[in-house]
């Protein structure tokens, strides 16, 4: 069967999963300043086609959807490998709409899934992908909803917010899996991050964990990103920036009594699964 060493960090698009991924690279390096180059050097994508052409055995420009699909267990095999304390991240759903599995649990041996209210997601997402808000309302609700690959990605399966959601937080019976809420984080960053630390069974620093909070502070890294640049920035960003606002509740501002009703209408018994109704 091999390994299981792969620790999953998932998310639905700008639901926040950059923020722990900055913050588990803080802490595991003990780095005494906000570096957003962390992001990268302790976690990697699953989605990389370097990846899948070393597996493929053909170049990256060669690989095809087939070969994404036939090489993907191989993939998670080869990352579950090399990895050691680095997580792997990912956009997929668990399973694709026809409910295949995207995520193999042979390899993995843990998966944080962090969540975020769907009525702050259509702001950001919207500011990200240069859309309008009910452009993002459809998009949150649509079954085909895919990222499209890149030179460097490959397509990643979301499907609605919902599917997303449900594929996740309800299957925890064939490896743990933590829930981390967005708004969670904000409220009690502490409390929070010290339940990864000792969800992944990692060394539990409580002064650590508290300076890398304070240097992954949305605050910290907006500084970070205005210092340095932040290569997962969208160029088609309203904002030309990754980090804007970065509050829960923000939608009460931007969001219109209609399109909040719509998104619960869409979502509002995956909501409720995960506490947001």
């Amino acid at each position: 069967m091999g390994a299981r060493n792969l620790v999953w960090l998932a998310s639905f698009p700008k639901s926040g999963s950059t923020w722990v991924r900055s913050f588990i690279g803080t802490y595991l390096s003990g780095c005494d300043r906000t570096d957003l180059r962390l992001v990268f050097e302790y976690s990697r994508s699953e989605s990389r086609l370097a990846d899948f052409a070393r597996v493929a055995g053909k170049p990256v420009q060669e690989l095809t959807r087939q070969d994404i699909d036939t090489h993907r267990l191989a993939v998670q095999e080869h990352l579950s490998s090399i990895l050691g304390r680095r997580v792997v991240k990912t956009h997929n759903a668990r399973l694709d709409r026809d409910f295949r599995p995207l995520i193999f649990s042979r390899h993995t041996r843990a998966g944080v899934y962090v969540v975020r209210n769907p009525l702050d997601i259509v702001d950001s997402l919207a500011d990200h992908a240069d859309r309008t808000l009910d452009d993002v309302i459809r998009l949150l609700n649509r079954r085909s909803h895919v990222l499209l690959a890149t030179d460097l990605h490959a397509e990643q399966y979301l499907g609605t917010w919902s599917h997303h959601v449900r594929t996740w937080a309800r299957n925890k019976e064939e490896f743990p899996l933590l829930v981390l809420r967005y708004e969670d984080l904000h409220a009690d960053p502490v409390a929070q991050f010290s339940r990864l630390i000792r969800f992944l069974d990692w060394d539990l620093d409580g002064k650590r964990v508290r300076r890398a909070i304070e240097l992954t502070s949305f605050a910290s890294l907006k500084r970070a990103e205005d210092a340095s640049g932040f290569a997962e920035k969208s160029p088609v960003a309203r904002s030309d920036r990754f980090f804007r606002h970065g509050r829960a509740g923000r939608f009460r501002e931007v969001l219109s009594a209609e399109q909040q009703a719509q998104v619960v209408r869409d979502h509002g018994a995956a909501m409720k699964m995960v506490g947001y109704v």
